[in-house]
């Protein structure tokens, strides 16, 4: 049976809402305190997650492909989520495209997983990010999968847990080492000089509708990001959700061809 474990104790998400708010640099906000979802140990408050543990790292599978938390063999498995209530209260579950709760479906999955030579890195490698480490010498990240490969197909997405719209600040984001070798080796169908690929995420309200949509370039005029580089969410104003889409130049007959992931890491909301 599916469960959701984000949903509980209603009065914990209300009191807890006022007693977590840390300030941090903001140039350029009129909302000078938020809370950044880091995705490290020290900064889990949300309570057991749904693996039964009390924090990000046992949110992370111990293979990177073919894991049993990304790739649940049981049909009964919960789907993979997570949840930093107690802190931003962004909230993520796989999209369940194939309907097997995989990742390959898509989803934002916790990761440790570093290869700063990417030139090797296949897609049995799809956590790993070409630097030495999370954004500021961090551990743990998190790294998307999935795009719209086909009309209303269902994008990964962050929310807010407690139905609130916030505004998100904006995320680190850097290339995955799979992606990366994709688009640069040999063999490789991108064109250095002609060919992009970039992140697309779209704000909704708690309605459903638009707040706005914004654009980051992974790879453009033969420049490739590869190292944890700021990407402004700001500009959706409020949202209570935010789906994320990759899109490319490198196409073929079956959609996107070069390999649709992105990480992120240090999430800013303001509050």
């Amino acid at each position: 049976m599916k469960k959701h474990l984000f949903f509980v104790a209603a009065a914990f998400v209300t009191m807890a809402a006022f007693t977590s708010c840390d300030k941090v640099d903001n140039p350029g906000s009129p909302v000078g305190p938020v809370r950044v979802l880091t995705f490290e140990d020290a900064d889990w408050k949300a309570g057991t997650n749904y693996v039964g543990q009390q924090s990000w790292s046992s949110l992370i599978d111990s293979k990177q492909y073919g894991g049993e938390l990304l790739y649940p063999a049981d049909e009964d498995a919960t789907i993979y989520q997570w949840a930093d209530l107690g802190n931003t209260y962004l909230a993520h579950e796989f999209t369940n495209g194939y309907m097997d709760k995989a990742y390959w479906g898509g989803g934002h999955a916790v990761s440790n997983y570093i290869s700063e030579d990417y030139t090797k890195v296949s897609y049995t490698q799809q956590l790993e990010i070409p630097a030495a480490a999370g954004h500021n010498g961090s551990k743990n990240f998190c790294v998307h999968n999935g795009y719209a490969s086909y009309p209303g197909a269902v994008l990964p997405a962050i929310y807010f847990a407690d139905g609130a719209e916030r505004v998100i600040d904006h995320m680190f984001v850097i290339n995955t080492s799979y992606t990366l070798n994709d688009m640069t080796n040999e063999y490789s169908t991108f064109k250095k000089d002609e060919d992009w690929f970039k992140i697309v995420a779209t704000g909704y309200d708690k309605d459903g509708k638009q707040t706005g949509v914004t654009e980051f370039f992974l790879a453009k005029d033969g420049k490739f990001v590869t190292e944890w580089t700021k990407f402004d969410l700001s500009v959706l104003g409020k949202v209570q959700r935010v789906e994320f889409d990759m899109q490319g130049s490198c196409v073929n007959q079956w959609g996107l061809s070069t390999p649709a992931y992105f990480a992120y890491d240090d999430v800013a909301v303001q509050f």
